[in-house]
């Protein structure tokens, strides 16, 4: 009998030690808490146990953290949109002196949506703007003192440059056109883009021929100002396919309801620091979804540059570029930090008044427009004068913001036909000359 309580005992203590081994090594049956909560049964609560003392973590190298997808930014809440740094790789080619040819892509566009199919030609676009815009520069730095190397040098790159973009553009416009049904009701949208592209394409293959055919060594003068020439019809040619895609991608992402979903990179002009025309329709869009337009009085503007590619063609992008990011900054400095600014396309720029009627709206524009008038733009020894035309309207609770800016539109075309220098209002259907008195505009040099 002693020896079977023995034996018994001994089991006992061997069961131990291998539940307390099995434990120690993780293999241990489970606790009575994790028991009850594994049953979905509220563990019975207990104090918790005193923290050790000064416990020291373990030692971990942080994980690189990764870049968000796009279509989680692509879904983020459009307010996330109200404040956006500008981005460093522009949008426009007439921002050359902030990149360079060899720079790589710095777009990262979501294929999931057939318009940034339409876009992706605006980077093959921009990055020709960029290499032609080189090239312009450097043939006005050297008029009057022109050599052979310099125009041959000038010759090959743009010759390149043409070919370069030639093969890049056909990529980008066979891969919209293999997506152009999924535009459905706008697919003729879509066929408007693909014909300015061939048109585009045409307008190169044709400066390619000339190019081809060229004898400068008569008269290098003469040959500098006929290759300025060919990049200045590369750049009418270029202006005109970006107006067409910014057109298309704007009514498809207003027909799809995506406006706010628009990639950050076409949000903000890294020359004027001001909106795109993307970017300004994605923030009323968010404006409009706050009924800001209902809440407190508004008024819209336009300002258009008289006679801006006559600069372009005189003087060269690059003096262009540094005129328009002056009349961008004015504009910045002359609105409220409440009100939105934007560079609307090319030499045309849009301003939302927030709390402001039409009387001071107008008095605004116009003192701009004044104060336009009275700069005077040197550029070596040249002065450069410019004016431009406005269009004030007052934004109904009512207005749609897009019915706004074609209110803007009609009022600017209508000014401009009948000259320079002046401003109109838009009274609903009615478009009335401003006549404004002197307002007191300061006169002002400014070296570009």
């Amino acid at each position: 009998m002693g020896l079977f309580w023995l034996l018994f005992v001994l089991s006992l203590l061997n069961l131990g030690l291998g539940y307390a081994l099995a434990v120690y090594l993780g293999y241990g049956l489970p606790s009575l808490r994790d028991a009850w909560t594994a049953l979905g049964v509220e563990a019975p609560t207990t104090p918790p146990p005193p923290p050790a003392a000064d416990p020291v973590p373990p030692r971990l190298e942080p994980p690189e953290a990764p870049s968000p997808p796009l279509e989680e930014l692509l879904q983020a809440d459009p307010a996330e949109h109200t404040e956006i740094e500008p981005y460093e790789e522009p949008y426009d080619d007439d921002v050359a002196e902030l990149i360079r040819p060899e720079s790589p892509e710095a777009w990262d566009l979501n294929e999931k949506y057939v318009e940034t199919s339409i876009l992706r030609l605006n980077i093959a676009m921009m990055k020709s703007g960029a290499r032609a815009t080189e090239i312009d520069a450097r043939l006005r730095l050297l008029k009057g003192k022109m050599d052979a190397g310099t125009i041959q040098r000038s010759l090959d790159e743009l010759k390149t440059d043409c070919e370069l973009y030639l093969d890049e553009q056909r990529e980008a416009a066979e891969r919209l056109h293999s997506r152009i049904d999924e535009l459905g009701e706008l697919k003729s949208l879509g066929e408007e883009v693909e014909t300015a592209n061939m048109e585009q394409a045409a307008q190169i293959e044709t400066t390619l021929g000339n190019l081809r055919d060229m004898d400068f060594h008569a008269d290098l003068e003469a040959a500098a100002s006929r290759l300025l020439a060919e990049i200045g019809h590369l750049r009418e040619a270029r202006h005109k396919l970006r107006d067409s895609q910014e057109k298309a991608f704007l009514i498809i992402a207003r027909y799809e309801n995506r406006v706010d979903k628009v990639e950050e990179q076409l949000l903000n002009d890294p020359l004027t620091e001001l909106r795109t025309r993307i970017g300004l329709e994605a923030t009323l869009w968010e404006w409009w979804r706050q009924d800001r337009h209902r809440s407190r009085p508004m008024c819209a503007a336009m300002l258009d540059l008289d006679g801006f590619g006559r600069i372009n063609t005189a003087h060269g992008s690059l003096v262009g570029d540094r005129i328009l990011r002056h009349v961008g900054q004015f504009l910045q400095q002359a609105i409220a930090k409440t009100d939105l600014a934007a560079r609307y396309g090319g030499q045309r720029f849009a301003v939302f008044f927030c709390d402001t009627g039409p009387r001071a709206a107008v008095k605004t524009v116009e003192l701009a427009r004044q104060s336009l008038e009275r700069t005077t733009f040197r550029h070596q020894d040249e002065e450069i004068r410019l004016t431009a035309c406005g269009a004030i309207t007052e934004v109904n609770p009512d207005d749609g913001y897009e019915a706004v800016l074609d209110r803007l539109e009609a009022a600017v075309h209508q000014t401009k036909q009948a000259g320079p220098n002046r401003s109109c209002s838009h009274r609903g259907g009615k478009i009335e000359p401003v006549e404004s008195p002197n307002l007191g505009a300061k006169y002002e040099e400014v070296v570009v």
